[in-house]
């Protein structure tokens, strides 16, 4: 799977020394690396399409901007699963989920969604979770218009997908989502952030990311703060929370905080060795886990 391609380009924002106008030039400029995309992504091909004859589809979201997905389709359908992937990626970065669902979900068509400003959909503003909210509620509407008012939807998100699907969840914009899967969550764009400025370069999270934050909001309107948690107490969504234990990228107590305050039906799967989820090997408790969640949605 490939590594989050957005954080390649961190600099170590707060290093010993720095003056003062080095921490918020630095920090500029770090902040426009995350909020736009200089350039599409090649459309490149995969297994997707030569596999499993994935179609492209499209719609058009509030500011006329297409947004691209990639569809599976299954005769007499009458549930899709729906991809989303993490900041930085795109939909066929997600391939590799494809056979491990398939094989659990094998009726389900399969949407996998490029967000805004990923992939092969338009623009070059990402939403981070948080503008990404109104993707995943036209790519709902898409679903039922496509296959009827009763086609019944299950969303599946990793890191940044997940919150955009719990965001949305919360705000109670979604109609016939029968269960989410959320893949590595974390609790705020500006918690993880402030993370990986920690983690990656050993750096003090303070200033630069109040500076990022600060600058992000007054370019593109958008609140890094915004906590997921706040729509997880208002997710009434049956959710199958999933983390790895040794998580690279996302702590795993970031989904305590969002499981604690789920309202919802929930239940809680840690990853004690694998990686990824299509990692895993199949032991009786996962199998209980998660054969449960989908007999009862």
């Amino acid at each position: 799977m490939a590594k989050e391609k957005s954080y390649k380009g961190l600099l170590a924002l707060t290093a010993l020394g720095a003056t003062a106008a080095t921490v918020i030039s630095l920090s500029n400029k770090f902040s426009k690396k995350l909020m736009y995309r200089h350039h599409k992504n090649e459309d490149r091909p995969s297994i997707l399409e030569s596999k499993y004859a994935a179609k492209d589809v499209y719609i058009k979201n509030q500011h006329d901007i297409q947004l691209h997905g990639l569809l599976i389709e299954k005769e007499n359908a009458d549930t899709t699963l729906l991809i989303a992937h993490p900041f930085g990626l795109e939909a066929k970065d997600m391939s590799l989920y494809v056979p491990y669902f398939e094989t659990r979900l094998p009726q389900a068509n399969i949407l996998l969604i490029d967000f805004c400003a990923h992939g092969q959909s338009d623009g070059y503003i990402r939403g981070f979770g948080i503008k990404d909210v109104q993707d995943i509620v036209l790519w709902n509407q898409y679903l039922l218009k496509t296959y009827g008012k009763k086609h019944q939807i299950i969303m599946y998100g990793k890191e940044m997908g997940a919150n955009a699907i719990i965001n949305a969840s919360g705000k109670h914009l979604l109609k016939n989502v029968k269960g989410i899967i959320s893949d590595g969550a974390y609790t705020s764009p500006y918690d993880i952030i402030g993370y990986r400025i920690m983690t990656d370069y050993k750096a003090a999270k303070y200033p630069a990311i109040m500076l990022i934050s600060k600058y992000i909001k007054k370019a593109i309107h958008i609140d890094i703060k915004e906590s997921t948690i706040r729509y997880a107490r208002h997710n009434d969504i049956p959710t199958l929370y999933f983390h790895t234990k040794n998580d690279d990228f996302v702590p795993l107590k970031m989904v305590y905080s969002l499981y604690n305050k789920n309202r919802g039906e929930k239940v809680l799967f840690i990853l004690k060795d694998e990686k990824y989820l299509y990692d895993l090997q199949e032991s009786d408790d996962y199998e209980k886990t998660l054969t449960t969640f989908i007999e009862q949605l």
